[in-house]
Parts: structure tokens; sequence; C-alpha cells
């Protein structure tokens, strides 16, 4: 893998760091609902399934 792509993992992970932080994550501290889930739950269901897909798509197309 080149340097390119671990910089793109790295950032993708210290992103999430960012957006799983307290004061990100009680700011969807509501009661609001989307498709019958919490919005807490959805918020952080919706950051894991996009890291997800954006991991794999990294590392699918730019794997030796």
């Amino acid at each position: 893998m080149k340097k390119r792509h671990q910089q793109k993992l790295i950032f993708l992970s210290l992103s999430l760091i960012v957006l799983i932080n307290i004061p990100f994550v009680l700011a969807y501290n509501s009661d609001v609902s989307v498709f019958g889930f919490p919005l807490f739950y959805f918020f952080i269901f919706m950051i894991w399934l996009i890291s997800v897909v954006i991991s794999f798509s990294i590392l699918k197309k730019y794997s030796d």
C-alpha cells in the first residue's frame, strides 16, 4: 500500500475520533427519532457505516 493511501486511512481514523467525541455525540442526544430509531443511535450507526464503506473502498481500490 502506498504512503498516500495509508494517509487516507489515518485521516479517516482521526476524523472518526473527532466525530465520536463527547461534544458531537451529545449534540445528537435528543428525543427525535429517524426511521423509528433515536437520533443518537442513528448518528452512531451512520458514522460507523460510512467509515466501513470508505475504508473498504480505499483498501479494495488500492490494494497491492
